[in-house]
């Protein structure tokens, strides 16, 4: 990893609705491949086997139709390819689609380049949408055109980050960078690490049954996909955080020592089907 940056005057705070960025804008550039890939990849080493596994107890075979929505650079939906395959298709739909073509790509698996609160890209057996809603604020209208992609007797299933354990760290360093990063994100793109807390009762609303929820909370331990994810993460966030250098410093320091052990935020994941 690359030292910390040096912060900036640029911060995001208090930016009114209408003004608020989104995901991608500035922060987590899709096109700046080089810094998002390492990223993302350390994410997706994070969180793809519990991803993989809950996916599996859906029962997902051959022939199935899927929609990966916010893919990224894919990690889900070539996995998804391999699982429906033969005779199933897989669409990977993201704003930005450039760190999915930097891969070889299976055959059945398309790219739908698009925003997703505008998108019509027709019904599935599946629907799986990861990491995305939380930083969309219009989130609940989001999740609501997820539920209505999906066929009859169909599956969605949707994860994100709650934040349980970092507010507890025995590490003053590390409480004080995770709360100024949610802050941030927050009030920089509407972040929300609390709407994935009560996914259940979202689906339940949406007319879903057979719901069902897991969730898995990453350690943090040095050379970890969990701290690699966090110190990319923060480099990024840094120059426009509201948090004293030095205490940022220390943070950076402990994610990186191996005598310190700790907790990542939860990722909850969540499905429920539609009726038939």
């Amino acid at each position: 990893m690359s030292p910390a940056p040096t912060r900036t005057p640029e911060t995001g705070a208090h930016q009114p609705e209408h003004r608020r960025e989104r995901y991608g804008d500035r922060l987590f550039r899709p096109e700046r491949v080089a810094t998002e890939l390492p990223r993302l990849s350390a994410l997706a080493a994070m969180y793809d086997e519990h991803t993989f596994r809950c996916l599996k107890g859906l029962g997902i075979s051959p022939g199935w139709r899927c929609l990966d929505v916010g893919a990224g650079p894919g990690d889900v939906a070539r996995w998804l390819a391999g699982a429906v395959d033969p005779g199933g298709t897989v669409t990977a739909l993201d704003r930005s689609i450039r760190m999915l073509n930097t891969f070889a790509n299976p055959s059945n698996l398309d790219a739908l380049e698009a925003d997703a609160l505008e998108a019509e890209p027709g019904q599935y057996d599946l629907v799986h949408c990861r990491i995305t809603l939380m930083h969309t604020p219009q989130r609940a209208r989001l999740l609501a055109r997820l539920a209505s992609w999906v066929r009859p007797g169909g599956w969605l299933m949707v994860g994100d980050d709650v934040d349980f354990a970092t507010h507890s760290s025995p590490h003053p360093a590390l409480r004080q960078t995770f709360a100024a990063m949610r802050r941030m994100l927050n009030t920089t793109i509407g972040t929300d690490f609390h709407f994935a807390r009560d996914y259940p009762g979202r689906l339940a609303e949406l007319g879903l049954t057979d719901i069902g929820e897991a969730a898995t909370t990453p350690v943090l331990r040095a050379d970890s996909p969990a701290n690699d994810f966090w110190l990319r993460t923060w480099d990024q966030l840094w120059p426009r955080m509201e948090l004293d250098e030095a205490v940022y410093r220390e943070a950076r320091r402990l994610l990186q020592d191996p005598e310190v052990v700790d907790l990542s935020l939860t990722h909850v994941a969540a499905w429920g089907r539609r009726p038939e």
